[in-house]
């Protein structure tokens, strides 16, 4: 019977985390209440404390659990393509009118900043642990060379790039320009990471 009510658990939490991390990324952290998050998920108000202790502890978790579905889908994508492609799809995918449409499926970071910056140490802690592991994967797409330091910045810079440009083209009102934007910068994040050593 414990093991059982271990895996229900186990399940409810996912189910509370999966509706809490599109919520938010589309709805704003602060826009989002409990009672209504919960019957989402469809389970009581009086469930949520079993599973966290505040909604600080649920912001944190559904941000963390949305960056690794995030990472995951990247890796999987560009893992079917050859080396010398990765980088390119990955930007590709990044910076593409369905991410710019779809805020609450998409990177978390790239709808939640904002409100993030204004959390706690501990919370912005958490969130850039996430951040630095996308930054990893781009340092390890990035071509060859480079020091160890030179690849780790070039990385932070492109996903700057490509997360500002993401983020500009959600507040631009004229689809057109909006679509160049984001040819612009995959254009630019190309030029960005293949620079010369």
């Amino acid at each position: 019977m414990a093991r059982y009510d271990e895996e229900h658990k186990e399940v409810s939490r996912n189910q509370i985390l999966d509706r809490a991390s599109e919520r938010f990324r589309r709805d704003g952290i602060a826009a989002v209440g409990l009672r209504a998050l919960m019957a989402d998920a469809g389970l009581t108000h009086g469930a949520f404390y079993s599973h966290f202790d505040s909604k600080a502890d649920l912001v944190a978790a559904a941000f963390e659990h949305a960056s690794d579905q995030t990472l995951n889908y990247f890796r999987r994508k560009i893992a079917s393509v050859p080396n010398d492609a990765k980088l390119e799809l990955f930007i590709a995918l990044y910076l593409r009118t369905l991410h710019r449409d779809n805020m609450a499926m998409g990177c978390a970071t790239s709808a939640l900043l904002p409100e993030m910056a204004r959390e706690d140490a501990a919370m912005r802690k958490r969130v850039a642990e996430k951040n630095d592991a996308l930054v990893d994967m781009i340092v390890e797409l990035l071509p060859p060379g480079g020091t160890e330091l030179a690849r780790r910045n070039r990385a932070s810079s492109v996903f700057a790039l490509i997360l500002g440009t993401l983020q500009l083209t959600r507040v631009e009102t004229d689809p057109e320009y909006s679509d160049r934007m984001i040819e612009a910068g995959r254009e630019a994040a190309l030029q960005l990471a293949r620079a010369p050593w």
